[in-house]
Parts: structure tokens; C-alpha cells; sequence
């Protein structure tokens, strides 16, 4: 089998003749074949990136010679330059590259405007890629609105908008937390696995050298050694087969049991360290350790009325050397927002005495129909965005039926889930498992909300 990259002999020197002057590749000859997941791992400075920059034809060599699809990077003119770039080959960078002015939506379907696809096609093709990465509901906003693993997803999007073979991808996660690093690695290996693309990736972090089928060692500009990843799906077997730890209700729901005796305030008081983890770990994705443990703490405090709705926005807003979260003034809005919604329809389903008065005056209970109703408002636009105004009368009703369910535990969660995600032919909602991933997780931070609270009688 032919390699679909072919660099022999490569050398490349930054600020030749200066004082400064540094060579960054030494006779770099390496090979890449079709559907491969090459990792390039070595310190800072080493020269991973140049040999990426000149895989992308960003960069000239000083000598050699480098074939793409059997084509020259070396030799070609800019307009075979610029369509390599728009066809053939899709980069991601550690720093996003976002355009701050373009909603997500446009940043995604920018590259398909240079290949002359329409507005109207354009825009459908890239709101399928955000849907698949789980950030369509975020397609109107700007990028600095989100998280920097969302905004990475949204760079991952915009390099493969135009469906290249080649994916080239400089330190994608370098600029991320763990969990957030782990999801876009997990996209990388899937267009890998099932697309079939070639994804050459650089890194200085070992832990990531688990996802590449080859991975290739440089040092002060040369490559050092190659070495075959022979374990790579045999450790993702062995993954799989692993425990899977706890969820947070079934902490919860374990921690009740064993306390079954003590009154529901007790209870309430005693699992609200689990109450806080929870949103804490769903409100946020970038932060460190220690400025987790400070949201933790004021969710845990506003949860139990010892924090004021102004104190814990200013928390939210300082810094953490203050005693703070860092959020800048408007994400900060939007968590304090979205937090306090959560508890105020967690708070309809589950308050004690939670009444209406009928026509003659008398306190009624709220149904369990009207109940799941308002929370089935509560998760459609706050999960679905505008889309959900496309979903059926018979998809409306099932859905408010399910969490009906849900909220009474005639169902469990996996049960949930599959209804959400089974195709409307076979009796489901019909939504995407993304919607339905993040419709279920926002349920289930409800019914946490609601774990110790004295329910209606």
C-alpha cells in the first residue's frame, strides 16, 4: 500500500543567517498511510509542529521533498495550494482559531463558502455536525460564550465541514481540562475508526499516545523512533469491561437507604455535598480543581439559604486568588440564571405543599400530568433551543408521558434515555442521542434537586 504522505530528506531552519538562527527539522523521512492515526510526541521545541505546518503546506522546507496524494506541496502553485486547503486536508489548532465575530453556526460553515456551496445547504450540513457534537442548541452564539472543550468541538467541526481525507491536528487539547481533552480525543478517534480519516496529531503529554495506531518520537529536530501501538484496542476492550463508577443518584439513593430512619431534612442536609458536585460538574468544564471546589461550595450554601442571590453572583464573577470562580460578568449571568431555574422547577415537582386553588377557592394538589408537563417545557427549551418547536403532537406527548414516569421511578434512567433516542417508527421520541444525552442529564439533576425534599401527600 502506497503512503498518502510521503516526506523524505526534510530540513527546515527558522531565521537563517541571523543570530537567532535555528534548525527545526533534520532530515525528517516519514511515511503516512491511509486511515492511520499517527501521533507525533516530543518536548516543546522539538519540531512536531513545523512538520505539521509543512504536511500543511504552511510552511516551505529549506530541502526535500514532500507528496500528498502523489502531488508535490513543494512545487505546486497557490491555486493548487489553496485547493489542497479546501478539500483535501482540515487542521485544528490548540488555540481554537475561532472568528469572534461569526456565531458558531458561521464559523462551522465558513470553509464551505470557499468551495461555492449555498447558504441554505451550507448552513444544514453544519448544524448536522454541531448536533453530532452535542453543540447545536449553541449555534447562534459567538465562541467566547462557551467553554474551550466546546470550542474546540466547534474548531473539529470547521475542519471536517468540507469532508477532507487528511486531518492535521497541532496540541488540539493543550489548552484543555481532562474530561474535556478525553471528549475531543474521542471525536478524533471515531473519525478515525468509523469515517475512516487520517488524523496525524502532535503532543508533548503522554497520557494521549493510548489513541494513536503509530506513534512517532521526535527530539531536537529529528525523529529519535517509531513504534507501533499493538495494545490500542486491546486496552479499549479492557476499558470497557471496566466497573462503571456510580452515578450521583445512586450515591444518593445508597446514602438514603442507609439512613432511611432519619427525617427528609436530615437527609437533605446530609447528601447536599453530592447535590453540589453534581451541578458543579455540569455547569462547568474549564476550571481547575480549586476553582471547582469554590463553586461547589456556594452551590451547597445557595442550596440551603445561607447565600444570597447577590453574594453568590459575586463569587461566581471574582477571581480565585478573591475567593472566587473567575466566570467572566456574562457567563457568570448565565450559570447564576440556569442554576436557579433548575431549583425553581425542582422545587414545583417536589416542594412540600405545593398547592393551587380551584375554582372555589380550595388548595389542591398539582397532578403528576401538570407536574410533568412544566418540566417537559422546563428540559424542551432548555436542551432543544428553538428546534423543539419541529417535534409532533404524538412526539410531545410521549416525551411528557416518559417523564411522567421518570419523575414517579416507574422508570429508570437507561429506560428514559432509550425512549428519548428510539426512532418515532419503533415507537420512540425520534430525537437525536445528544438531545436525549442531555435532555436525561438535566432530569436527573431534577430528581437530585428533589432527593430529600417532603414531597406533596
Amino acid at each position: 500500500m502506497k503512503p498518502i504522505i510521503s516526506a523524505k530528506n526534510l530540513n527546515f531552519t527558522y531565521n537563517r543567517g541571523k543570530d537567532n538562527e535555528y534548525q527545526a527539522l533534520i532530515n525528517i523521512s516519514v511515511d503516512i498511510y491511509e486511515e492511520e492515526f499517527v501521533i507525533f510526541f516530543g518536548p516543546s521545541g522539538c519540531g512536531k509542529s513545523t512538520l505539521l505546518n509543512v504536511m500543511a503546506s504552511l510552511e516551505l522546507p529549506d530541502s526535500g521533498e514532500i507528496f500528498v496524494f502523489g502531488k508535490n506541496l513543494i512545487t505546486m502553485n497557490p491555486k493548487e495550494v489553496s485547493i489542497y486547503h479546501r478539500k483535501q486536508v482540515g487542521m485544528v489548532y490548540q488555540s481554537y482559531n475561532l472568528i469572534t465575530s461569526l456565531t458558531v453556526l458561521e464559523n462551522v460553515a465558513l470553509p464551505q463558502l470557499f468551495v461555492n456551496v449555498g447558504k441554505r445547504r451550507r448552513e444544514r450540513w453544519s448544524k448536522q455536525l454541531l448536533d453530532r457534537f452535542g453543540i447545536l442548541p449553541q449555534a447562534k452564539k459567538i465562541p467566547t460564550e462557551l467553554s474551550g472543550g466546546q470550542q474546540q468541538r466547534i474548531g473539529i467541526a470547521r475542519a471536517i465541514v468540507n469532508n477532507p481525507k487528511i486531518i492535521l491536528a497541532d496540541e488540539p487539547v493543550g489548552n484543555l481540562d481532562s474530561m474535556s481533552a478525553k471528549n475531543v480525543l474521542e471525536i478524533f478517534n471515531d473519525l478515525n475508526e468509523k469515517e475512516k480519516k487520517t488524523i496525524i496529531l502532535v503532543t508533548h503529554n503522554p497520557e494521549y499516545l493510548e489513541y494513536g495506531d503509530r506513534i512517532v518520537y521526535m527530539k531536537d529536530g529529528i525523529i529519535t523512533k517509531e513504534v507501533i501501538n499493538h495494545n490500542k484496542h486491546k486496552n479499549k476492550k479492557i476499558k470497557e469491561q471496566k466497573i462503571v463508577p456510580k452515578s450521583t443518584i445512586t450515591e444518593i439513593s445508597d446514602i438514603m437507604r442507609a439512613y432511611r430512619n432519619l427525617s427528609p431534612e436530615q437527609i437533605n442536609i446530609l447528601i447536599m455535598p453530592y447535590k453540589a458536585k453534581a451541578f458543579a460538574n455540569h455547569f462547568i468544564s474549564n476550571k481547575s480543581m480549586e476553582e471547582t471546589r469554590v463553586l461547589e461550595d456556594i452551590i451547597q450554601k445557595r442550596l440551603l439559604g445561607l447565600l444570597s442571590s447577590d453574594d453568590f453572583l459575586s463569587i461566581l464573577t471574582k477571581n480565585f486568588e478573591k475567593g472566587g470562580v473567575g466566570f467572566d460578568k456574562r457567563t457568570a449571568k448565565k450559570i447564576f440564571n440556569r442554576i436557579n431555574r433548575m431549583i425553581k422547577i425542582a422545587y414545583f415537582v417536589y416542594k412540600k405543599r405545593r398547592q393551587k386553588k380551584d375554582e372555589n377557592g380550595h388548595h389542591i394538589k398539582v397532578s403528576d400530568d401538570e407536574k410533568a408537563e412544566k418540566v417537559m417545557w422546563y428540559l424542551l427549551k432548555t436542551c432543544y433551543n428553538e428546534y423543539y418547536h419541529n417535534l409532533s403532537e404524538n412526539q410531545i406527548d410521549l416525551l411528557q408521558q416518559s417523564i411522567k414516569e421518570r419523575l414517579t421511578s416507574v422508570i429508570q434512567k437507561n429506560v428514559f434515555y432509550k425512549r428519548l433516542d428510539l426512532p418515532i417508527e419503533n415507537g420512540g421520541v425520534g430525537l437525536n442521542s445528544k438531545t436525549a444525552k442531555n435532555i436525561t442529564r438535566e432530569l436527573e439533576l431534577i430528581l437530585i434537586l428533589g432527593f430529600g425534599i417532603v414531597q406533596d401527600k
